[in-house]
């Protein structure tokens, strides 16, 4: 079995990469800038038992033709070291704040050159090679359903990415491949809470579990979405935020 894993340099992608090799795939990692990264990415899953390439494309080009020819590139690549992917995840997208009165038509661009759009023709691309039983997932956010000041692009381009998933769901359903996405919530990092306190904070009064979600449960629901064992499943995102969306609100 072979998996690709876009953005797998750090963080969730790379706890991605590893459980997919835990659950015996070959792992293509995908990284924009951080080389060194993207090889301990590998490192880890070539530990697991698993072969691994790094790969390296830039997603985020401002013509389209470019950015079809960038995705294919990268799925070849990919494809000539370890095979078709059975399982690819698409988690690179961009993530910075914006001030409302600073949101002009570029800054809605970066959304879509950088995030949205190499997410769909990457989606529409991979999913061409997959054979019968393939599994595309598409990590979104909670910020899809409920935006953070500053983050409205970002938040306007996880709501699209849900919809993205339950078109392509109809659409490749018939091909037998499906489409998954899934929802994290405020994810651990080392340095967190220092970085963010405040933030920290509410997040754990409004949490049910009273924590943010570890890189490690977000990595384990992705992979048990692309799994056989979820074949019953396409076409939804699954929310992994430790209680966050069930609070009140008020």
């Amino acid at each position: 079995m072979t998996a690709l894993v876009t953005g797998a340099s750090g963080g969730l992608g790379r706890a991605v990469a590893v459980a997919l090799a835990a659950a015996g795939h070959d792992v293509g990692v995908h990284y924009r800038g951080d080389a060194d990264g993207a090889d301990a990415t590998a490192a880890e899953v070539v530990a697991a038992g698993r072969r691994a390439v790094t790969l390296h494309a830039d997603l985020a080009t401002d013509d389209p033709a470019a950015c079809d020819r960038v995705c294919a590139d990268l799925l070849a690549a990919g494809e000539e070291a370890l095979g078709v992917p059975d399982v690819v995840v698409l988690n690179a997208f961009p993530q910075h704040h914006v001030a409302w009165d600073e949101l002009d038509a570029a800054a809605w661009d970066d959304y879509h050159r950088g995030g949205l759009r190499p997410t769909a023709v990457l989606l529409r691309q991979a999913a061409a090679r997959m054979p019968v039983g393939g599994s595309v997932v598409v990590v979104g956010s909670i910020e899809g359903s409920r935006p953070m000041p500053t983050h409205t692009p970002y938040a306007v381009a996880k709501a699209a990415l849900e919809h993205l998933v339950r078109a392509a769901a109809q659409e490749l359903g018939p091909r037998g491949v499906r489409v998954v996405g899934v929802a994290p919530g405020l994810v651990a990092r080392d340095g967190l809470e220092e970085a963010w306190p405040e933030g920290v904070a509410r997040y754990r009064a409004a949490a049910a579990l009273g924590r943010p979600v570890t890189p490690e449960e977000v990595a384990a629901t992705v992979a048990f979405l692309a799994s056989g064992d979820a074949s019953g499943i396409t076409g939804t995102t699954v929310t992994v935020d430790a209680g966050w969306s069930a609070a009140p609100g008020w």
